[in-house]
Formats: C-alpha cells, structure tokens, sequence
C-alpha cells in the first residue's frame, strides 16, 4: 500500500471517527431536551393526581389545593414574557440549567411543605423556573437541529408529554400510594436535579442569533418592505430587551402563531379536562350504573397518550418530509371535528365504548401537528427564536386559564352537558383553522423573505 493509500485511509477513519462523535453527541442532546420536557410534564400531572391526597394531609378543601395549578400557570406566563430575551442575550443553556434547579428546589419545597400558603409558593417558583427552561429548550433546538431534522427532533422532544403520561406518572402514583404522596414529588425533585446535572454537562453552549438592525431604519423603509420588514427587520446587533420585544411583537405571523396556540391549546385541554369526569358519571352510561372506576379511566388516558405518541412521531418525521404547514393544518381539522363529534354522539347515544374510543382518536389527532408545529414557532422569527418562544409560551399557559375557567368551569357548571362544551372548543378551533390558513406558512417563506432582502 502506497503511502497515499495509507494517508487517504487514515483521512477516511478520521472522518468516519468525527461523524459518530457528532451523531453520538446530537443524540446526547437530544435525551437530555427529552429529559427536561419529560421532568415537567410528570411532574405538573403526578402532583395534579396527588390534589385529594394533598387535601386530605393539610386540612384544605381540594378546590382550594386546586388553586396551585393556577398559581404555576399564571407565575409560568408572566415570567416568559421576560425570560425570553433575556435568553437571548445570555445564552440558552444557562437559562435552561438555572430553569431546572429553580424547578427542582420548589418541587423539594413542596414535598415537605406542610402548609397550603407554602405549596402556593413553591408552584410559584417552579412556574419561574419552568418558564425558563421550557421554552428555552425548544429554541435551542430551533438552532442547533439541522433544519431538515428539525420537525422530527422536535416531535421527539415533546413527546415526552406522552411518555411521562404512559410511564412515569404510572409509577409514581405507585410510589406515592405504597409510601405517601411526599415520595412521589421527592422522586421529581430528584430527577430534576438529574436533569440539571445533565444539561451542565452534555448540552453545549449556543446564543440566540443576533437582531442586525436599528428601529430608526425599521421607520426608513418604503411601504412596499413592510411585510418584509415584519418578517426579518434588518436591525444592527442588539440585545436590549424592548428591541427583542418589539421584533418579535411587530411580526404579523409571529402573532398570529400566538393566538393560534391560544385559541387550539384552549380548546383542546379544556375539553380533556373534563373527560375523566365524563367517563366516571353514575347513571349516564347505558348499562354501566357507575361509569367507570378511576382505574379503568387512567388505562383509557394510557391508550389515549400512546396514540398521541404514535402520531407525534411519525407525522413529524413526515412534516420534514413533505412539508409542516399540511401537516400542521390537517392535523388541527381533524382534531377539531373530533373535539365534537364524540362528546355529541356519546351524550345522545350514551354507548361508553364509543366514548372510549373517541377520547383515544382525539389524542391520536391532537398528536399529528404537535411537533411540527412547535418546530414552526422556532422559525417565525429566525433571529430571535428565544423571545418568540417564551411569549409562546406565555399564550399557552394563558389558553390552560382560560379553558378551564370557560369550558370546564363555566359552560359545564351551566349546562352540564358535554356536547355543549365540545361546541365551545370547536369553535376555539373553527378560530384556530382561520388563522392557520392566514399565518402558518410554507417551510422556506421566511427563508424566502430573508434571501430576498439580502441578496448574496
């Protein structure tokens, strides 16, 4: 073998060599964003499992535990709206590892809190650090997945939402009832502080793309820039807070995209909000005089969450494939008219299989756009991907408020009927359609936009 043969070999095993290391590292970051989402969503669902436990340990009525739900929502939405350029300026793995153990010292907190008022406060703190790190974790994958990838990495990352609830959330209410409800929320504390650990280690640092403009040029551009100018502002490097803001806020799709996840995460948790109570109610199910047990319901929402599972991941993986806004739009559809038609037909037909079968099918629907969606945020406004997240964020902890205070307060405590609430989070998604038709746009428009105003 000749000595360029030998160099030329060792080049080959170089290469080969650098390529798993890098796919052996993406992988890394990918378990460890997996991780992070996974640790919140077990944790918020276990402890609303825990709610007539906690009740029963500390004297309170479990309406009023109940309130510590919307403590962490409205803590969780406020602070996005400050987080996000602050993420930007400092870097997103900083937010993330400071987000996280803020999250697991409050969940420790709350663990070995004996008092209401100091659970109150604890959700408090973990919705300041979960408003770090939650959206944080999201940009940072907008950045650093190759765009080609980026609806599957991301559909990945967020279906820990549904591995935690068919996995984690089984065990810890194992733990928590062979032991106490203290060791089901310890066990979170723990695995936060895993997580923490992990992101100081694996997740290698990047910084939010810079904003290459200054708001005196934004006023200079002729009329016919303007959409251009909503879209990608040609602004000098800057990292001041109301500049992040008022880039993210004068993009037109960026706010519509807002109000999309407003409009389609109120409808849709507002409604599986009140269907473990459907399925439990005595003397509505024909031929089942007490519904079903709660037992039977958790294995109902297990199937659901492995269907949501099923669909996430492969419709992901096919958004990058043919393009997000179709699948993102069909997906939406096909949630909305099952968001209705179920509820309907189950209180006319009152056939529990039937219901059954619906709640499984609205989580398989609801699961098709998710990933591809949240990998769609991350591109509205590629230069500052950590501010339009974070207010994202903000939007959907808002649509859990007010779900819950219309559909699954309201309009259930006057009708008392599902249909009737199924009509409302149809029309929550009649508006969500609209306005994906109007803002949700093709994979390379904002490229487009971008190559059109600065020309090679």
């Amino acid at each position: 073998m000749t000595e360029l043969e030998i160099s030329s070999e060792n080049e080959n095993t170089i290469t080969k060599e650098k390529n798993w290391k890098s796919f052996l590292k993406m992988y890394l970051v990918l378990g460890v964003l997996f991780l992070i989402m996974f640790t919140m969503r077990s944790t918020m669902t276990s402890l609303q499992m825990f709610v007539p436990y906690i009740s029963a340990t500390i004297g309170e009525p479990v309406k009023t535990v109940a309130i510590m739900f919307t403590v962490y929502s409205a803590t969780a939405a406020v602070f996005s709206l400050l987080v996000g350029p602050i993420t930007e300026r400092i870097g997103y793995k900083i937010v993330m590892y400071t987000g996280m153990f803020v999250f697991a010292i409050a969940i420790m907190l709350l663990a070995i809190a004996t008092k209401f008022w100091l659970m109150a406060f604890s959700q408090a703190i973990a919705g300041i650090g979960g408003a770090c790190f939650g959206p944080a974790a999201i940009a940072y994958a907008g950045d650093y997945f190759p765009k080609k990838k980026l609806s599957t990495a991301i559909g990945l990352i967020m279906s820990s939402f549904y591995v935690a609830t068919i996995v984690a959330v089984p065990l810890i209410a194992l733990v928590a009832e062979k032991l106490m409800w203290q060791w089901g929320v310890g066990i979170m504390a723990i695995l936060s502080f895993i997580v923490f650990v992990l992101v100081l280690l694996i997740v290698p640092r990047i910084k939010g793309k810079g904003i290459k403009s200054d708001d005196d040029e934004i006023e200079k551009k002729p009329v016919d820039e303007e959409e251009k100018s909503e879209v990608l502002p040609n602004i000098q490097e800057k990292h001041n807070y109301f500049t992040r803001m008022k880039l993210v806020l004068r993009n037109k799709y960026a706010l519509g995209v807002f109000f999309i996840t407003l409009f389609q995460r109120g409808g849709l948790f507002g409604m599986i909000t009140l269907l473990s109570t459907w399925l439990i109610q005595e003397n509505f199910w024909n031929g089942f005089e007490y519904g079903l047990s709660k037992t039977d319901v958790g294995l109902v929402f297990l199937g659901g969450g492995i269907a949501a599972l099923i669909s996430n991941t492969i419709f992901s993986y096919v958004a990058d494939k043919t393009g997000k806004r179709r699948i993102i739009i069909t997906g939406t559809i096909l949630t909305g008219i099952s968001i209705i038609l179920f509820p309907f037909l189950g209180e006319i037909t009152r056939n529990i299989p039937l219901a059954i079968s619906g709640i499984i099918i609205v989580n398989f629907f609801a699961g098709i756009s998710m990933g591809s969606y949240n990998a769609y945020i991350t591109q509205v406004v590629p230069k500052s991907k950590g501010t339009a997240v974070a207010i994202n964020n903000a939007f959907g902890q808002i649509s859990l408020l007010m779900a819950n205070a219309l559909i699954a307060s309201f309009v259930w405590n006057l009708s008392e009927n599902f249909a009737y609430c199924g009509l409302v989070a149809l029309g929550f998604y009649i508006i969500t359609v609209i306005l994906m038709f109007i803002f949700v746009k093709s994979d390379d428009f904002f490229e487009r936009i971008n190559s059109e105003k600065n020309p090679s």
